[in-house]
């Protein structure tokens, strides 16, 4: 079954809209409350470090292979197809791009601001058999994104004003709240899995020709160790993006419930900054790790 029927795009500016309320006693600026277009212009940056290296994972273990004289490489072993794994990436930042999308558009509904949004969803998922949990995850992702796009689509084309932000909430939690899920397992489960395969890669490439140098190649043997040792910290720097990665899909979750949450109960703005606060904090401690450690050389 096709995970989306044609390409969807959606492109429309909202502007001049009545003070948005979200369906809370008095007027909520989800702005000023959770910072929600910052943060998502913080996710925007932050999370594709993590998810683009899906495919970045394939280039570097051929990078190894190829370096591997062939006498020392299994007899079946052939080099990666590193093209499901770049649609895979491509896929996952698009439907990375529609959550962050939404959480942005939260905040400039909320107070007032003009809402400009332009979105493609590329049908093409990979159909290559890397692993059938993996592929069910993507799909899984692809379907809770176009959900949520067609929903701002539907809020822009309708004019969405006072009380219905709330309804918007209401109607996307289980779509966020699935696809956020979907999202942690591609990156927390099946890239992890890359990851590892990468990290046996590297120990043969590196440990053989290390534990076979001859002692008048001490020199040159000092500077592989050293190499080696930098690709080991790179690649533990990746895993705990891993972490980062999951660490900020739930932190996503659980704002969502909570901004649910207070729109039920007609919270207002002192007491929703005070309910989301600490999830707030730990979404942006998340966000921060991840682009520290890509800035680590």
């Amino acid at each position: 079954m096709s995970v989306f029927g044609s390409s969807c795009k959606f492109c429309f500016q909202i502007a001049g809209l009545a003070v948005l309320c979200a369906s809370l006693n008095g007027c909520v600026d989800l702005d000023d409350a959770a910072g929600l277009s910052k943060l998502s212009d913080e996710a925007r940056v932050a999370l594709p470090k993590v998810s683009n290296d899906v495919a970045a994972t394939c280039a570097r273990q051929n990078t190894l292979f190829e370096n591997t004289p062939a006498a020392e490489r299994p007899k079946a072993e052939q080099a990666q197809d590193c093209k499901p794994y770049q649609e895979l990436a491509d896929h996952l930042a698009k439907d990375q791009n529609v959550l962050i999308a939404y959480f942005d558009a939260l905040g400039k509904l909320s107070s007032n601001k003009p809402m400009g949004y332009d979105a493609t969803i590329d049908q093409n998922v990979t159909t290559s058999s890397i692993n059938t949990t993996f592929s069910a995850s993507a799909i899984a992702a692809g379907n809770d994104a176009q959900n949520i796009l067609k929903s701002l689509a539907d809020a822009a084309t309708s004019g969405y004003r006072e009380k219905q932000l709330g309804q918007l909430i209401s109607a996307n939690d289980a779509a966020v709240q699935s696809l956020t899920q979907s999202l942690k397992k591609v990156i927390t489960a099946d890239y992890a899995v890359l990851l590892a395969n990468e990290e046996l890669s590297l120990d043969t490439f590196y440990q053989g020709p290390m534990a076979s140098a001859q002692p008048n190649e001490r020199l040159a043997l000092i500077l592989v160790q050293r190499q080696y040792a930098h690709d080991k910290t790179a690649l533990q720097s990746r895993k705990d993006g891993i972490v980062s990665y999951g660490k900020s899909m739930d932190d996503l979750a659980a704002l969502h419930t909570k901004l649910r949450q207070e729109a039920g109960k007609r919270a207002n703005m002192v007491e929703v900054s005070k309910q989301i606060g600490p999830i707030v904090e730990s979404l942006k401690t998340a966000l921060s790790d991840i682009q520290s450690r890509s800035n680590q050389p």
